[in-house]
């Protein structure tokens, strides 16, 4: 009986290392080839690292990852003969949204944007690309003649290497407004990224699903899904409370269908909830708000019969 006991634990040992060892040779996988790196070589060897281990990896960011949804990540630096180096990493997210939300959090979208596949964006230094349920970051030591040809290449033999498309998340359609040129676009899944982003004081706004904000002009929009409606009363109620009592905000003000508070600076924030979701807009009164939030519940009806 013992016997069989350890050889099953055994096979199981097995069957774990078996599958950790493929998902290694997976991520590896989408390291550029040797065709495409020209003159640069390997610095050192590709370090991969999985779930909890990439606190070995990130000092201090690595909680934003798994909140979003980490599984892995393979890095890895180059160097060429004129002793600049690249440092290229891939993080492979448990989805999809995960992928997106991780790109969204690291990029200002303020770079070039790049016709890679999936999106791109090229800075002075570095580049940054989501496609699928990968975020790849390309970064540069100096800049120099070619090697922004070069980063290009290396991003672009790794997307092509990504059998799975993107999709934007559906709740960033929500902010679908007219006549809104969006900027900063940020999706979130929970606290961490959310205090990244904005931070509304400790548990005001909590145990969303998923958020989008976005800025516009000197406006900004924000909105949180919730499981349900009954769940969603019950936070918006949290929120409501914390607000109003938040040293951080000033002169709330109760309103039929929301609230309103004003931070430090005079500026007006007001929210609204609507089904399983609740809207913030900053820098907008109540009045001026009600436009923006009509065509957001529109949308919402739209996205989520």
């Amino acid at each position: 009986m013992k016997r069989i006991y350890f050889t099953g634990l055994l096979l199981i040992v097995f069957m774990s290392f078996s599958r950790g060892l493929y998902a290694q040779q997976e991520i590896i996988k989408l390291l550029p080839d040797s065709d495409v790196l020209g003159n640069w070589t390997i610095q050192d060897s590709a370090e991969t690292y999985h779930d909890e281990d990439l606190y070995l990896y990130i000092n201090g960011g690595a909680d934003v990852y798994l909140e979003y949804g980490f599984e892995k990540v393979v890095t890895c630096r180059y160097k060429n003969p004129a002793a600049n180096r690249i440092h290229l990493e891939i993080y492979q997210m448990k989805d999809i949204d995960a992928a997106y939300g991780i790109f969204t959090l690291n990029s200002t979208f303020k770079g070039q944007p790049m016709d890679l596949g999936g999106l791109s964006y090229r800075y002075d230094h570095y580049m940054d690309v989501w496609k699928g349920n990968c975020f790849i970051r390309c970064t540069l030591t100096r800049k120099e003649e070619g090697a922004q040809d070069t980063l290009k290449m290396i991003t672009q033999s790794i997307v092509d290497k990504i059998e799975i498309e993107g999709k934007i998340p559906l709740i960033k359609h929500i902010l679908d407004i007219e006549g809104a040129e969006l900027r900063d676009i940020k999706y979130m899944r929970g606290q961490i990224a959310l205090n990244n982003v904005y931070n509304f004081g400790h548990g005001s706004i909590a145990a969303f699903d998923e958020a989008i904000s976005a800025k516009t002009g000197d406006q900004w929009y924000f909105v949180f899904k919730y499981d349900d409606d009954r769940n969603r009363r019950e936070w918006f109620a949290s929120a409501k409370g914390k607000m109003h009592s938040h040293r951080k905000f000033t002169d709330f003000v109760a309103i039929e269908d929301g609230f309103t508070v004003k931070d430090k600076y005079g500026k007006t924030f007001s929210f609204k909830p609507y089904r399983q979701f609740f809207m913030v807009a900053i820098g907008l009164d109540w009045n001026e708000a009600q436009s923006v939030f009509e065509q957001m519940q529109t949308n919402m009806d739209r996205l989520y019969p």
